[in-house]
């Protein structure tokens, strides 16, 4: 294998080892030194995406207003579920913690980012108002989204707060807009800066609908998903 390995221009080998899954390529470093040499040197291989053991799961419940935390016997205490360190003063009188987010590995709370593994957690200030309120006779519920690639920057994280489609609050919104406008205007808070910034995003295509025929009256249950790059 190893004779044959030297045959094949790196490149070529290279390109061919990208495609496999990060567990095909972990088992493809012990082939030979020629193909632990091509993943090594061009970093192939992303450690965030191996196979890692569980430590526990995190879960909101939609009758409760904090967050449950379920662990194996087995994983031992390496792990705590109450997040308690992150709040000062008591630990028994500590309010009920709820997870609003998460990202690779990061938990966002109402007053902080933690990382549960490590117990390292950053403070974050309170958010300012939305730069754009809704039109007259709506409602909508600002929503934070935590972004952060560890393979990026391991101390590097935004927070995002975006509204939620606006919502009929009462019978005497009349004028018609379109979801989303054409320029959205977020508020973001930077870990490098630790302070909220404005950040200005361009929609791209037509809008989705209009408001307020677009909704009827306010949700009652909301689910939120986002994506960031």
């Amino acid at each position: 294998m190893a004779d044959l390995a030297t045959m094949v221009p790196d490149d070529v080998l290279a390109g061919v080892l990208r495609l496999l899954a990060p567990r095909g390529l972990a088992a493809s470093r012990c082939v030979c030194k020629a193909w632990r040499r091509v993943i090594d040197d061009r970093r192939l291989l992303r450690a965030d995406l191996l196979p890692r053991s569980l430590g526990g799961i995190f879960l909101n419940y939609l009758d409760l207003w904090f967050t449950q935390f379920l662990s194996r016997p087995t994983t031992g205490t390496a792990i705590s579920g109450r997040l308690d360190y992150t709040v000062p003063g008591e630990p028994d009188l500590m309010p009920p913690i709820h997870v609003r987010n998460h990202c690779n590995g990061l938990l966002l709370l109402h007053h902080c980012v933690v990382n549960p593994a490590t117990q390292q957690w950053a403070p974050l200030p309170p958010a300012p108002d939305l730069p754009q309120p809704p039109h007259p006779g709506m409602i909508s519920f600002p929503r934070e989204h935590l972004v952060f690639d560890p393979t990026l920057s391991p101390n590097y994280f935004e927070v995002l707060i975006v509204p939620d489609v606006p919502s009929k609050n009462n019978d005497e919104c009349e004028e018609e807009a379109e979801w989303p406008p054409s320029t959205l205007i977020l508020r973001m808070f930077s870990s490098k800066s630790e302070s909220w910034e404005e950040r200005t995003f361009g929609r791209e295509g037509a809008a989705a609908g209009t408001f307020p025929g677009m909704v009827g009256s306010m949700r009652i249950f909301f689910k939120h998903q986002s994506a960031y790059w």
